[in-house]
């Protein structure tokens, strides 16, 4: 299965505020974490975690993490498997301070899953 790796605007426009050895730091982390991934998804629970527990039906599941570059810095990420394709689409969203993640992962699952949050509400719709 193929690995594409895809980044945001916001994810690039946070990497180039950081140093040259910080920006090596989660490049390096983030080519181990890839490398995982392709051999076994499950040793990405040892390397991402889930800042927050979102649940949906039980036919889906969340796939946004927070991979761990180290004590101080966060990518915010999606995992997704592309069957038709036969590839693993990983997108990175942020790459933030730590004390930042919890606030930039809650955004971008509000962005993420707003259509998940109307499934049970009722809709009225009016004619003029």
């Amino acid at each position: 299965m193929e690995i594409l790796i895809e980044s945001t605007k916001e994810f690039e426009q946070d990497l180039e505020k950081f140093t040259n050895r910080e920006k090596f730091k989660v490049i390096k982390k983030l080519n181990r974490y890839v490398e995982l991934i392709s051999k076994n998804k499950k040793l990405l629970e040892n390397q991402a975690f889930k800042l927050k527990d979102i649940k949906f039906s039980a036919e889906y599941d969340s796939s946004l993490y927070a991979l761990v570059i180290d004590k101080n810095l966060r990518i915010i990420l999606t995992i997704d498997d592309d069957p038709i394709f036969d590839a693993t689409v990983v997108t990175l969203f942020r790459v933030v301070c730590t004390e930042d993640a919890s606030k930039a992962y809650g955004s971008i699952a509000e962005s993420l899953y707003q259509d998940f949050s109307m499934k049970n509400q009722e809709i009225e719709v009016h004619s003029s």
